[in-house]
């Protein structure tokens, strides 16, 4: 896809939400796993803290229970679970003996709320304390559970979160991508119905749209309806104009023969070159507008040995052609990127150019080199000289002005060659007369 490609937008832009999204949705769940773990913890301390206030013995001066705690953690040092009491009229303190050293600190605790304690040491505990009256005594008490064993589980669940939200952001994407070419489907079908109006299948878009498309696809119809009004009228101009020359020339050429019944041969003459060239020019511009515009994405794909094989039945069945010996040398069948109809005006003014010339042969030669189709024609004419040479395709030049024609053949060959991106050149032939090679793009298959 290029840089300003919608669907590389459509893309990114999904790619960021749903990044976004999961991101999100796994902080969030990774955080309420750790408040529920942490809320079953304090669920556990609760009931560890009532089963340590029963059997606390408020009769003894020293704080001291009357049974150890059934959970054998609270004996191991730094085992994982801690409690402790401070009898607040005496001061005494009772520990755990996973406690080992650590004091806690229960001060500022607010009765039945769970907090975090860190030490020096690198000790995170979550507690619960309450303070109880039994009898006249009053004491604090606390029991608390190393924070590791949550905070483990938590970074393993995110851990394990991630992995499947890569799995799920790897289908979303590709689901996404999937759903992307389904809704861009109907613009490819919409550039090749474009493209099929420009090659001149079809003259409007055809086709089923979606409803978001169809107003675009009706205001292009319309352009189209309004562009053939007007080709048309054009046309019908240019034909207007060249049979409203027609008289004008037509009277130049009854002046020019009456100057020359006068005896005024030199005016006579110049009043027929004068309506020779209108003429001509005409007829040029007349044939180049037939000639269809091309653009650099348009492509064309027509035969090159089918449009030669047509010309020269054609051309041998004229008076001039069925005198001359016709050799056709063509191989595979090459197909070159120009419209059809552009291909057989190409090939029909350069054949007949060389049949014009040709003393008795016409050679015709078609190759490939590398992506251009060569077409090679070669007439054993008189030849031309080679400082005339430059003179070949310009509009209008006649190098003899003894042979009846006007010097626009050549001239339309090179607009077509170069309105389809091919060349054109001349050289003498081996054996006399003149070699037009030609050179066009081959078609993309």
């Amino acid at each position: 896809m290029r840089r300003n490609s919608l669907g590389l937008r459509l893309m990114g832009l999904a790619l960021l939400m749903v990044a976004a999204s999961l991101v999100l949705a796994g902080v969030i769940l990774q955080t309420l796993f750790v408040d529920n773990l942490e809320r079953s913890v304090r669920g556990d301390l609760d009931a560890a803290l009532t089963r340590l206030v029963a059997l606390i013995d408020p009769t003894q001066p020293v704080t001291t229970i009357l049974a150890p705690l059934p959970d054998p953690r609270y004996e191991t040092p730094l085992g994982g679970r801690y409690w402790q009491i401070e009898a607040l009229d005496t001061g005494g303190i009772a520990r755990s003996r996973s406690l080992f050293d650590q004091e806690l600190p229960t001060g500022s605790v607010t009765d039945g709320e769970a907090f975090h304690w860190v030490n020096g040491n690198g000790l995170h505990l979550i507690l619960v304390s309450r303070t109880v009256e039994i009898g006249t005594r009053r004491f604090r008490v606390s029991v608390g559970e190393d924070h590791d064993r949550i905070h483990q589980a938590g970074i393993q669940y995110g851990w394990d979160i991630a992995r499947l939200f890569s799995l799920l952001a790897i289908a979303i994407v590709a689901a996404a991508w999937a759903q992307l070419r389904l809704v861009l489907l109907p613009l490819n079908r919409l550039r090749n119905a474009v493209d099929d109006v420009r090659r001149g299948e079809v003259e409007r878009l055809e086709g089923d749209f979606p409803a978001e498309i169809e107003p675009l696809v009706d205001e292009v119809n319309g352009l189209l309806s309004e562009r053939e009004v007007l080709a048309q009228r054009g046309r019908r101009r240019a034909s207007d104009l060249a049979h409203g020359l027609k008289t004008p020339l037509a009277a130049l050429h009854g002046i020019a023969m009456r100057l020359r019944d006068r005896g005024e041969e030199m005016e006579a003459s110049s009043l027929d070159e004068l309506a020779l060239e209108m003429s001509s020019r005409v007829d040029y511009q007349m044939r180049l507008a037939s000639l269809r515009t091309r653009s650099g994405e348009h492509r064309e794909s027509s035969s090159l040995n089918t449009a030669i094989l047509r010309t020269v039945t054609v051309l041998r069945k004229t008076e001039r052609g069925e005198r001359l010996h016709w050799l056709a040398e063509l191989g595979d069948d090459i197909h070159v990127d120009i419209h059809r109809q552009d291909l057989m005006e190409l090939v029909g003014v350069t054949l007949e150019n060389a049949s014009k010339w040709a003393k008795s042969s016409v050679v015709v030669q078609i190759s490939r080199q590398a992506e251009m189709a060569v077409l090679t024609i070669t007439d054993n004419g008189p030849g031309i000289a080679d400082k005339k040479m430059e003179k070949l395709g310009r509009r209008g030049a006649r190098l003899d002005e003894k042979v009846p024609g006007t010097g626009l053949g050549l001239a339309i060959a090179t607009e077509i060659l170069e309105l389809n991106g091919g060349t054109i050149a001349y050289m003498q032939a081996p054996r006399g007369g003149l070699t037009v090679e030609m050179r066009l793009p081959l078609a993309r298959r």
